[in-house]
């Protein structure tokens, strides 16, 4: 899958998106089993670090999922998630018809 993701992002424009943005912002602080998150941009890409309340790797993938709802240009979206001891990392794209694209680091912790 590391090989699908890179091959799929070789062919957007990766950019950086003040509407994906206040998505993310407005799904993070409204969620209260968030402790705390932060998002930073790095080299046109978000990282997006959420510490949970109560951590555990299907509570993670709950809200991966609801992010992805929330965050995903209705043109297509994939992403692949890799476990690393106590937390996990997904690598998640998505983009639109004109291929111009976002991707975002999620970590969850």
């Amino acid at each position: 899958m590391f090989r699908a993701i890179n091959e799929y992002m070789a062919k957007l424009n990766i950019i950086t998106d003040d509407g994906i943005r206040g998505l993310m912002d407005g799904y993070l602080s409204k969620n209260e089993d968030i402790q705390n998150y932060s998002i930073n941009i790095y080299y046109n890409r978000y990282v997006v670090d959420i510490h949970l309340k109560d951590y555990s790797v299907d509570h993670a993938d709950k809200i991966f999922r609801e992010f992805v709802s929330k965050t995903a240009y209705p043109y297509s979206h994939v992403s692949v998630r890799y476990n690393e001891g106590k937390r996990v990392r997904y690598r998640y794209v998505t983009c639109k018809e004109d291929k111009t694209g976002v991707y975002i680091d999620f970590i969850v912790s």
